[in-house]
This record gives structure tokens, C-alpha cells and sequence, in this order.
């Protein structure tokens, strides 16, 4: 009878793994592992301004997070914005040589990404998420020239973007997957990854995988689907979301499920699995109704970082949600997300919630509730 060690091995054979044939790819299988975090911005009181010091202890909080990679998120400071530039820089500067900084490109227009994919590669970023917009009516052809257009102009590892909505095609694959477009694009040297967004289908997933986990690295932010998958495919990463959900830097609970997803260790895949439940469980379900409606829970996003020892600060309106999209955090829902967090055995803050409202950084410099002139999607009830 063999070990309980060796039984619970997933075998080597049985799953599909990346072969890592360019540079960019070898850059990929050492860099894409564990969680990567979607990097929030923090502005002084009047809104507008970045506050350095802030972003900084988000950057070293990421790190202490044992996060593999973190991407600035633009919504605030989009390109064309003095700040846009200022943002990364200041991310960048922090991370060192310690944590990859992504970028994004998300136009329309094929020229426009293109100069900005320049400015990614000239602020020195280390890998670039391919989230641009395509005509909807766009035919396998059409999609697949306008995607290896972005990519043909840049050297940067490139990570695919899956997902739903406007990012969707009904007309070339199954729940709009473009499934032989990707399996064409997955050809190109410095395609490295594909995010699969949380919203696409556990089928739609398992289709991705199989298609196109001989060549690219998979990562599903959907972490209730590692259980299955593991057994198939080697996956070692899901990133660029709101990762401190479910894992504090004392107990990185996401960074080990998918540590044991990428051994095949499958008795620990189950346990770590069980034991993230209530805090996953609880994050989706406030982030998947939001994101279906074009949008992201900013406030509570925010609120999740900040009970791990985040900064912490409200986010101002975002201009680009749809109407009535972001829902308000209020009392009731930060009493469950603590209750979520206690549940799968992570320890929240104590600090007083005037601290996360102003931040961290800002608190230490005297600023309190009453300085700000608005609470966007927040209430004290």
C-alpha cells in the first residue's frame, strides 16, 4: 500500500502542463504563481491628489502578502492622466526587484493600445493584460487580427483575458469563448497566460484549459474550481483581482491552495480548499453580481484589503461604472465580512473604522472623517 503521501499525488502524467518555449514563457512559469492582486489607488482628501505614502504601504502590504505580482488599477488615473504615469511609478518604485508590476491595455482602437504598450514597456512593467475592446459583430478573422496586432507590437509577456459581457462572442465559441481564435493566438511566442475571469463557467473553463493549457499557463480567478481542475490541468496562479478576500500575510491560505494545486497534492487541495470556503465564498458572492453588471464593489474591495493591514481610505466615484452598479458598504456588510474572515481562520484588524475610511497613512497625519466632504458608497449604518 502506498504512503498517504504519495496517494493523494495527483500524477504527473494525467495532467496538461505548459511547455515553456520562449523567453517570455520562461519569464511565465517562474513569475505566475500564487495570488497577484489588483492594485488599488489612494488619494488625499481633496480626491484628485495621490497619496505616495499610501500607495507605498499597499505595495510593501502586497508584498508581505507573498503576492507574485500586483496591477495597478487604472479606473482613476486612465492614460492621458498625469497621474496615470505618476501611479506606476510610484507602485513600481516600491515593488523593487520584490513584485512584478503588470499593465494594462483595454482600447478600442488598435493605435491607441499600441502607444500605450510603448509606455508600459518604457515605465517597466513586467507583463501586460490583454483586456481591449472589439467590435462585437467581429468575425474569427477579424478578432484574431486585431488581438495580434497589440500583441506583434510589444516584447512583454502578455497575459489573455476571458471573460464575459462585452468581452464575449456568442458567435465564435461556446458561452462566447473564441475558442480557435485563442487556439491561434496561443501560437504567438509572448502570449505566457490567460485570466479567466470569475463569471465564465466552470464548462467555459474546463474548454480554455484543455484548448490551450498545452501552451499558455491557466489561471481561473474562480479558486472554487481548483479542487477539479488540479486533477487535469497544472494550475499555479490566479491573479489580478481583490486576493486579499481570502488571505492575510500570516496565513496566505490563497497562495497555498494553489502551491499545492501546482504540486498535485491533492489531499492538501481539498483541506485548504475546505478551509478558504467561508471567506471565498463570501467575496463572490458580493463581487460576482457587481462585476456581471460592468462594475466592481469598490468600498468593500477596498474594505477586504484593509482588514489584512491595508491602507485602507474610500475610493472616490468611479465615472465609468453603470448607474446604481456599486453597491453601498455599510455596517451590515462589514460585520460579514469580518464574519467570513474569522470563519475560515484569518484574524481581521482591530483598528477603528475611522481608520479605514480616512487610511492608514492619512490617520497618522491627523486627518479624521469629518475632513472629507463626501463618503462614496459607504455608510456608518
Amino acid at each position: 500500500m502506498a504512503a498517504p503521501g504519495l496517494a493523494a499525488r495527483i500524477p504527473v502524467a494525467d495532467r496538461i502542463a505548459p511547455a515553456a518555449n520562449s523567453s517570455q514563457r520562461v519569464w511565465g512559469q517562474s513569475h505566475l504563481r500564487g495570488l497577484m492582486n489588483l492594485f488599488l489607488p489612494t488619494f488625499r482628501e481633496d480626491g484628485r491628489t495621490l497619496d505616495e505614502e499610501a500607495i507605498r504601504h499597499d505595495v510593501r502590504h502586497a508584498i508581505a502578502q507573498g503576492f507574485s505580482g500586483t496591477m495597478p488599477m487604472i479606473n482613476w488615473t486612465l492614460p492621458g492622466d498625469p497621474n496615470w504615469r505618476e501611479f506606476y511609478r510610484i507602485v513600481i518604485d516600491e515593488a523593487g526587484t520584490e513584485l512584478p508590476v503588470h499593465g494594462i491595455i483595454a482600447s478600442r482602437e488598435v493605435e491607441n493600445d499600441k502607444a500605450l504598450l510603448e509606455k508600459l514597456e518604457e515605465i517597466g512593467t513586467s507583463l501586460v493584460l490583454l483586456a481591449s475592446t472589439y467590435p462585437a459583430d467581429s468575425s474569427a478573422d477579424q478578432l484574431y487580427d486585431l488581438m495580434a496586432q497589440r500583441i506583434s507590437a510589444t516584447a512583454l509577456p502578455v497575459m489573455l483575458y476571458a471573460a464575459t459581457g462585452r468581452r464575449a462572442f456568442p458567435h465564435l465559441g461556446p458561452a462566447g469563448q473564441p475558442l480557435d481564435v485563442y487556439d491561434r493566438i496561443a501560437d504567438l511566442e509572448n502570449v505566457v497566460a490567460v485570466k479567466i475571469s470569475q463569471p465564465v463557467s466552470l464548462t467555459s473553463t474546463m474548454q480554455l484549459c484543455e484548448r490551450l493549457g498545452d501552451r499558455l499557463s491557466m489561471g481561473p480567478v474562480n479558486l472554487d474550481f481548483l479542487p477539479l481542475l488540479a486533477r487535469h490541468f497544472r494550475i499555479g496562479w490566479s491573479g489580478q483581482w481583490n486576493a486579499e478576500a481570502v488571505q492575510t500575510p500570516q496565513q496566505q491560505l490563497g497562495n497555498r491552495l494553489l502551491a499545492a494545486c501546482a504540486a498535485g497534492e491533492a489531499a492538501q487541495i481539498d483541506a485548504l480548499a475546505q478551509q478558504i470556503e467561508p471567506a471565498l465564498s463570501h467575496f463572490f458572492a458580493v463581487q460576482a453580481p457587481v462585476i456581471r453588471k460592468g462594475a466592481h464593489p469598490w468600498q468593500h474591495n477596498r474594505y477586504y484589503q484593509w482588514l489584512a493591514g491595508g491602507n485602507g481610505g474610500l475610493l472616490p466615484r468611479d465615472s465609468h461604472a453603470p448607474e446604481g452598479a456599486i453597491p453601498v458598504l455599510d455596517a451590515r456588510a462589514r460585520k460579514a465580512m469580518r464574519a467570513a474572515f474569522i470563519a475560515s481562520g484569518l484574524e481581521p484588524t482591530e483598528a477603528p473604522e475611522e481608520h479605514f475610511v480616512v487610511g492608514r497613512a492619512a490617520w497618522a497625519r491627523g486627518v479624521r472623517a469629518s475632513d472629507l466632504s463626501d463618503l462614496p458608497y459607504y455608510s456608518e449604518q
